[in-house]
């Protein structure tokens, strides 16, 4: 399960910045490198359920910049699961 911070507006020391973390202006290589460390360590075939939610950032704009596809995903409100598998 790869569920990384979403928020990139957010107070330093707001309540929602204390639940949920808080990205930096380096989120779009944090997100990768997230990414890559997880399918490092993943067996081959192994599966990681990554959530997002797009209050702030689009998921889109994480597809474009990662390299791995989903599988498929499911979407409630703002938040996405998305099942990637490690080839």
């Amino acid at each position: 399960m790869f569920d990384p911070p979403h928020l990139l507006k957010v107070g330093e020391d707001s309540w929602l910045a204390k639940k949920y973390g808080k990205l930096t202006d380096t989120w779009k290589e944090d997100i990768k490198k997230g990414f890559d460390e997880c399918m490092r360590v993943l067996d081959e075939y192994g599966v990681l359920i990554f959530k997002w939610n797009e209050e702030q950032i689009t998921l889109k704009d994480i597809l474009k910049n990662i390299e791995y596809e989903p599988l498929f995903g499911n979407k409630r409100a703002k938040t996405h699961w998305l099942v990637f598998m490690k080839k």
